[in-house]
């Protein structure tokens, strides 16, 4: 069995604070650390399963945060942010997928909630109308090339989507919001030991599980922090520019919406009242 992960890091135990994700800052180091151990633990969680393949994707800030010395030396790790899927290159033949430090989406009470970009830039996404997670995006991304979501770890509100999302899941709660910056945590060896056993039952499971499928067309809307941000992707075809801080488009084929969703959130330029 092919195992792909997506590694986020807001979702990690012990996260609470941009301090403890962006890197040269103080608290970065430590849980980078923290990072490769959850990843560490949803491998040999599927490894004692059976699965006998692992990719794991960097999927956080610049996407260069896992200690490749570290790693389970079983898994490769696509590292770097130049890439066409981004939080979900080289998913392509995997048979499932986990979701390792995510967290939920733009506008929740989550640990560090965000949708792909920070508050100061995008206030929400929605896919096909419904609020969307960067998990939901990606998930829509493997399902339909038949790759269901077999674990997520993170907080309770990424856990508790995840559930209404992909009947089957298993997660791993490795943390309980208080707020967006504080979190009952558990500890660093029971968050790995809780990960390490959903990622035995989610292989042992995975020929149960049934792929996020979404029926086309797809449509992506973005509402923007300011006016001005929504104004400075006005540059794709097929466009719309809905008011004045939402932008939309909608497409057949979802790997074009998405890669759309991509391109259009690095185009995006925050405010200089932001930094």
């Amino acid at each position: 069995m092919r195992v792909y992960i997506s590694a986020d890091m807001e979702g990690v135990t012990g996260v609470t604070h941009p301090q403890d994700v962006i890197p040269g800052r103080s608290q970065y180091e430590r849980f980078r650390k923290l990072l490769t151990a959850e990843v560490n633990a949803a491998i040999e969680g599927a490894g004692d399963a059976g699965a006998t393949e692992f990719l794991v994707n960097e999927a956080h800030d610049g996407m260069r945060n896992i200690l490749l010395e570290d790693l389970d030396p079983r898994a490769e790790v696509i590292v770097g942010s130049r890439k066409p899927h981004s939080m979900m290159e080289g998913v392509e033949g995997a048979d499932v997928v986990f979701f390792v430090g995510y967290h939920s989406r733009a506008g929740t009470g989550g640990i560090l909630s965000h949708t792909f970009t920070g508050p100061d830039m995008a206030i929400s996404i929605e896919l096909n109308g419904e609020p969307c997670s960067e998990g939901r995006m990606n998930a829509a991304l493997a399902g339909l090339q038949g790759i269901p979501v077999g674990l997520v770890t993170g907080d309770d509100l990424i856990c508790e989507e995840s559930k209404a999302l992909y009947p089957g899941v298993e997660t791993a709660q490795v943390k309980a919001a208080v707020d967006r910056y504080t979190a009952r945590c558990l500890p660093v060896t029971v968050a790995q030991g809780r990960i390490r056993e959903a990622a035995a039952g989610a292989v042992k499971g995975a020929s149960g599980l049934a792929p996020y499928a979404p029926e086309p067309p797809y449509t992506f809307t973005v509402e923007f922090a300011t006016a001005s941000t929504a104004a400075s992707v006005m540059y794709f075809p097929n466009l719309e520019r809905i008011d004045d801080r939402r932008v939309s488009w909608t497409h057949e084929d979802y790997e074009t919406a998405y890669k759309m969703f991509i391109g259009v959130m690095r185009l995006a330029r925050t405010d200089p009242d932001y930094g």
